[in-house]
């Protein structure tokens, strides 16, 4: 906390030692005192000492009384103990005010003291009047010093003045051993040895003297330049009072009278000089002072012409006033502010009080009231006054006390400055925060990081987010806000805020427990325009509700009353959206679909029953669609669907050709059938064109086609795509009349067990043998039946049969001979409940449900439905035995054995194959024997064709067989006369002579 000189110069100001233990009041001090005097602060007892004994020492000490372990009264016992700091002046600074503890600390030696709280301009005063007796003080010890010196080296010069040489020789006898002596035997010879030689330090002169007596010759020296101060005294015989009041008057400082006592002159020698070296301190006291006070005088008149020129061209209304409240002074710029001329508060003292409102009066006055008591000025709240326009204006008001340095007061001076621009600009804010708090919209401003400075309440009640959850967070992430029904995207919209382009838009935002809520939002950037960052306000307004409205509007604008679907404008929307958005190669299918006979229904129900006829087909239409694709109403009896993903020619044509079936159900509406078809015409983008209107157009022209081939199907645009889609459709009309005309049957393979090579099982395959086709593969017509839902049907019908020939076929090959048969996954969708049909037939014929095996794919176990889980319990329970075909060639998986309870695993073709001819493929399949023997699972092989093959099956430890070198698959019939033996590579000396299964002790499992 020291003030130090700003160069190397050394400091020449005053130094001042301020000691409190209160950083507060040191900074109050230092404050009012760096700019006149170099100042140094210590903040304990101890460390005041310290400093003043060291140099530079200071020339004064400012020091607090309460101060914990050393108090002034110590320190200043210690500094007046001290013989290097017992000379410097100490003023207490403190909060004591009783006179009592004023005493004490002037006994002890305190120069001054003064009370806190410090009154600066006071403070001021009496540390330079101390300074300046310190001054006073040093320089006398100077003289003194030098008196003491002149003493020592130069004695003092007397002048004897007698005319009787007995006289002279007596007082030179005594006097010369301490002085230096001149003599003159006249007045007129000391005259002249003044006038030509040293000035003596005391003259001792006769009075009566023959020619010039001693009152003259006073007179005249006296009159002589330099000698005035030189004290005379006078040596007589004369008594008279009267002759000492004329020499007294002539100019002699004493009298002597003969005869004299030698130590009375002396004595009187020695007190005139001490009076004399006085008398020229006091002279040069004066004259330094009449110095001082003409560089005052000159100071004082620098300062008021400064003062004059501050007050005069400052903007703020200054002021001084007298003790008795008249105005001494008032600057020009309180005609601004008030409208009046400094003159008229002049001349009307209380005109300042009648222009201030009534309101404010008594702050106004309590202000004074605090100024004359001597409380430091501060500013207070702003005081209202009526101009002499009638305006009203807001002025800050501030004053103190003016004393003079005897600490007289000698009135106020004050500062009005006018705030008015900063009030109103003040109310305007309060008022933009009371907006800001009580408005309805959400208000989030941020910084020029875009980082979350305030949000008002109506943000908290709108986002259940408070200011200090989301301070200093972006507004993105708080609100986790996405663009809605706008191009723009977010990182374009805040570019544009960037730039300080407005943005509007709605919002889709999260609140804190996670629901959304729309919001139409407003982004913009202000910059206040002082230089201070911009920030970046966000207004959200909740819309939700809205836009429900406005949805329900939208929604009954764009969808068919009737059934709920979108209508052709809202279609085409969608259908130009999705052309435009196609990627390339890929492909939208459009079906337009008319309702044939609705008409006759219509027309003669009635439009009740046609309405409700209407709404069950587009519910059927939509549950022949998938997810993503768009069913829409045009209007009467046609509806449009929009076939996006994945759809190519076939796939639209099994779509078309599921809802031509829906549709040929009959309808129930109000306790009567009544049955329609529908007539579907296709159009593929981008292959029958590239916008909505032609796709629209061929899609039509296609159904008309269908129309009038015969109603009730389904036509392709173009004759590639139309060929194709006939055959399809003709092969699923085929596959409709097949089961009609008897043209399935149901074949059996025989499988053997490689152990004793009897046929012990045998697996039902379906065939179908077309009358115009011929043979045609299960390959071929099965995904037909699955995708049109006819294998529910068909898996219906070979069941029964398989049942049928099962009892017949254990009758002649045992009761432990099985057959299985194959489900499709397509079976599974009724659920459990769907085959109880099955189980009573079981029960009809007699037959245990051992004498089955349901055989299922991979696919349909990974699945993982309820529907094929209940199933499948449902036939474990029944005891029908459950096969995986196909094994290994899709997601093989142990668990769902264990899970499904599987008993029989078959290898598929392509791994028997391969068994000969590639050792890994041999691995592979010995692995899935010996992991399906592990779990308890029989292994059978399909596709053995040749005896090798057959013969590593044996090897490796496989438990039956079945292909083409055992039988192919054969007639019922054919089959209860088959007997192994008739093949030679089944006979069982071939059999027992293969290859025995390997032993432990060959490294390998044992089947």
């Amino acid at each position: 906390m020291n003030d130090t000189p700003r160069s190397g110069a050394p400091e020449t100001r005053p130094r001042i030692l301020v000691v409190d233990d209160v950083a507060e009041n040191l900074h109050v001090l230092l404050g009012i005192l760096r700019g006149e005097f170099a100042v140094v602060a210590a903040t304990s007892g101890a460390r005041a000492l310290d400093i003043a004994g060291r140099d530079p020492r200071p020339d004064l000490i400012l020091l607090d009384i309460r101060m914990p372990e050393m108090d002034g009264y110590e320190v200043l016992h210690r500094l007046k103990a001290g013989p290097d700091t017992q000379d410097i002046p100490v003023i207490f600074v403190t909060a004591l005010a009783e006179s009592a503890d004023e005493a004490v600390g002037l006994r002890l030696g305190a120069a001054d003291y003064v009370t806190k709280p410090v009154n600066a301009e006071l403070l001021l005063l009496r540390v330079r009047n101390q300074l300046e007796l310190q001054g006073h003080r040093r320089r006398h010890r100077q003289r003194e010093r030098e008196r003491d010196a002149r003493l020592r080296g130069h004695k003092p010069l007397l002048l004897l003045v007698d005319d009787a040489p007995e006289n002279l020789h007596a007082l030179m006898e005594v006097l010369q051993t301490d002085y230096r002596i001149a003599v003159a035997p006249g007045g007129q010879a000391a005259l002249d040895l003044l006038a030509g030689g040293p000035a003596p330090d005391l003259v001792l002169l006769d009075v009566v003297m023959p020619g010039l007596d001693g009152h003259e010759v006073c007179r005249r020296m006296k009159a002589m330049p330099g000698l005035r101060h030189v004290p005379v005294i006078f040596i007589t015989v004369n008594h008279d009072t009267g002759a000492k009041v004329r020499g007294f008057g002539a100019g002699a400082a004493d009298y002597i009278t003969k005869p004299f006592d030698i130590d009375e002159v002396r004595a009187r020698i020695r007190h005139h000089l001490e009076l004399s070296q006085l008398r020229g301190s006091l002279e040069d006291l004066v004259e330094q002072r009449l110095a001082a006070l003409q560089q005052a005088n000159q100071a004082l008149s620098d300062s008021k012409e400064k003062y004059r020129v501050l007050a005069e061209y400052s903007p703020n209304w200054e002021y001084w006033t007298a003790p008795d409240g008249s105005f001494l002074y008032v600057s020009p710029a309180c005609r601004e502010v008030s409208g009046h001329a400094p003159v008229d508060f002049f001349a009307d003292p209380g005109l300042f009080r009648r222009l201030l409102h009534p309101d404010d009066l008594p702050a106004w006055e309590e202000q004074i009231r605090q100024a004359r008591a001597g409380t430091p000025p501060r500013a207070a709240a702003p005081l209202r006054i009526r101009g002499r326009d009638g305006a009203l204006r807001w002025i800050e008001h501030v004053c103190q006390p003016v004393h003079d340095p005897d600490g007289r007061f000698l009135g106020l001076r004050g500062t009005h400055r006018d705030v008015s621009s900063r009030v109103l600009a003040e109310a305007q804010l309060r008022l933009i925060g009371t907006v800001f708090a009580t408005t309805s919209d959400a208000v989030v401003i941020a910084g020029a990081d875009n980082r979350i400075v305030r949000v008002n309440q109506a943000f908290v009640e709108l986002t259940g987010q408070t200011q200090a959850d989301v301070a200093g967070r972006d507004p993105a992430e708080v609100l986790d806000f996405v663009l809605a029904e706008r191009l723009a995207g977010p990182e374009e919209s805040w570019a544009q805020v960037r730039s300080g382009a407005r943005w509007n838009g709605e919002l889709l935002c999260r609140r804190r427990d996670g629901s959304r809520f729309v919001a139409w939002a407003s982004f913009s950037r202000v910059d206040p325009g002082d230089g201070s960052e911009s920030r970046h306000v966000y207004l959200l307004a909740d819309i939700t509700e809205k836009k429900k409205a406005d949805g329900l509007i939208w929604y009954q604008a764009h969808h068919d009353a009737l059934t709920g679907l979108p209508n052709r404008q809202r279609f085409n929307q969608k259908l130009e959206a999705r052309l435009r958005q196609c990627r390339p190669g890929a492909t939208t299918g459009l079906l337009v679909i008319d309702l044939d006979r609705f008409k006759e229904v219509n027309d003669s129900q009635g439009h009740e029953v046609g309405d409700l006829l209407l709404g069950e087909a587009a519910r059927r239409i939509a549950q022949c669609i998938g997810p993503d694709d768009t069913v829409a109403r045009l209007g009467g009896d046609e509806f449009l669907v929009m076939l996006t993903d994945p759809v190519d020619a076939q796939a639209a044509g099994r779509t078309a050709e599921t809802i031509v079936d829906s549709l040929s159900r009959a309808f129930r509406v109000q306790e009567a059938e009544y049955l329609i078809s529908a007539s579907i015409g296709i159009a593929l983008h981008p292959h029958h064109g590239s916008t909505v209107s032609e796709l629209t157009k061929r899609a039509d022209q296609a159904m008309y086609l269908a129309k009038r081939t015969g109603r009730g199907c389904v036509r392709f645009f173009t004759r590639e795509l139309q060929d194709e889609a006939d055959r399809r459709v003709q092969l699923i009309r085929d596959l409709r009349r097949a089961l009609e005309q008897e043209q399935l049957a149901v074949h059996y393979q025989p499988v053997v067990d490689l152990r004793g090579g009897a046929m012990i099982k045998a697996e039902a395959l379906l065939r179908w043998r077309h009358p115009e086709l011929g043979l045609i593969s299960p390959s071929v017509f099965i995904p037909v039946a699955e995708d049109t839902g006819l294998i529910r049907d068909i898996g219906e019908w070979v069941f029964r049969q398989v049942a049928h020939d099962t009892a017949g076929l254990r009758r002649q090959h045992g009761e432990a001979f099985q057959v299985s048969f194959n489900m499709s996954p397509v079976q599974f969708q009724r659920g459990s409940t769907g085959f109880a049909d099955w189980l009573r037939l079981l029960q009809d014929l007699g037959l245990p449900g051992s004498a089955l095996i349901v055989e299922i794919t991979e696919g349909l176990l990974l699945n993982g439905s309820l529907a094929v889980r209940d199933t499948l319990l449902m036939f474990r329970d029944a005891g029908i035995g459950v096969a995986v075909d196909d094994f290994g060639t899709g997601y093989s998986s142990l668990a769902y054995l264990q899970r499904f309870d599987v008993d029989v695993l078959k290898i598929d073709q392509s791994f028997v194959r391969d068994i000969a001819r590639q050792p890994t493929t041999e691995a592979l399949c010995e692995a899935v024997v010996v992991m399906a023997h592990k779990l308890g699972l029989q292994v059978i092989a399909e596709g053995v064709e040749t005896a090798d093959q057959l013969a590593l099956l044996r090897r490796i430890g496989c438990d039956q067989a079945q292909g083409f070198l055992c039988a192919e698959a054969m007639p019922v019939d054919a089959l209860l006369a088959w007997s192994p033996g008739a093949v030679p590579a089944l006979n069982t000396a071939t059999l027992a002579g293969a290859s025995a299964p390997r032993s432990v002790a060959d490294g390998t499992p044992v089947c």
